[in-house]
């Protein structure tokens, strides 16, 4: 059986955290998780601790003080595991479980074949789907990806998803250097990939139901940080 650790970033999720979700993956799954406190300025910590010292043996604490986004706490979270070198794979998952717990068991059953080296959940809308995603991060998403995959060419649906497991050899690779992007990390990972010839040895699979959560940070706004972000990509690689 593989060994596994899932990382849940947590930054002022005290209300969206879903523990009911976490104790269903403690119950019918063998992984680790991670809960990954991203400096939170709300009650997030408390919660996060009380939940792994009722489950301590399944379930583990990272705290880091000081708040400097997702990317850079999945970033130092996945380093600290590889240092550990005690798991075959790590994986990330939100918060808010927009990509439920029935989906993220399903990658893992996936995962534990062996057959791949890394897998990524993919949001594609089709009739009569259970993705449920609000209109304006769809078209902001397909844009983006439109542009990365003229710019990459990676072959890639839905980059942004939230629900990615990876081999440690895997990310050994890529997560040697910190992230020149904080939105499009998840990009950064799989240009990375390309350029070291390892796209080839992972899967995009399909996520039956995904939903929008709401206090999601994503909006209008934010897709001119994006924009930013896609030029930084292009300078860089």
């Amino acid at each position: 059986m593989q060994k596994i650790a899932i990382i849940i970033p947590c930054y002022n999720e005290e209300k969206r955290l879903k523990t009911s979700s976490l104790i269903y993956l403690i119950e019918n799954t063998s992984i680790d998780i991670y809960l990954a406190n991203d400096g939170s300025k709300d009650g997030t910590l408390d919660v996060i601790t009380d939940f792994a010292l009722k489950n301590e043996e399944r379930c583990f604490v990272l705290n880091f003080k000081q708040n400097q986004g997702k990317a850079n706490t999945i970033f130092k979270s996945v380093n600290l595991l590889l240092e550990k070198n005690n798991y075959d794979y790590i994986g990330y998952f939100d918060a808010d479980f927009s990509t439920p717990e029935s989906e993220v068991k399903r990658l893992l059953v996936e995962i534990e074949k062996g057959e791949t080296e890394f897998l990524l959940g993919s949001r594609i809308l089709l009739l009569n789907s259970g993705i449920k995603r609000k209109y304006h991060r769809h078209i902001i998403g397909r844009v983006i990806i439109t542009f990365i995959n003229l710019k990459f060419k990676l072959g890639i649906y839905d980059t942004q998803c939230g629900a990615k497991i990876f081999s440690s050899a895997i990310l050994k690779q890529v997560f040697d250097k910190p992230f020149k992007t904080s939105w499009l990390f998840d990009v950064e990972i799989f240009v990375r990939l390309k350029q070291k010839s390892l796209l080839s040895k992972g899967r995009e699979i399909p996520v039956y139901n995904w939903e929008d959560v709401d206090g999601s940070k994503l909006g209008w706004k934010t897709a001119f940080k994006i924009l930013k972000e896609l030029y930084l990509l292009i300078k860089n690689y």
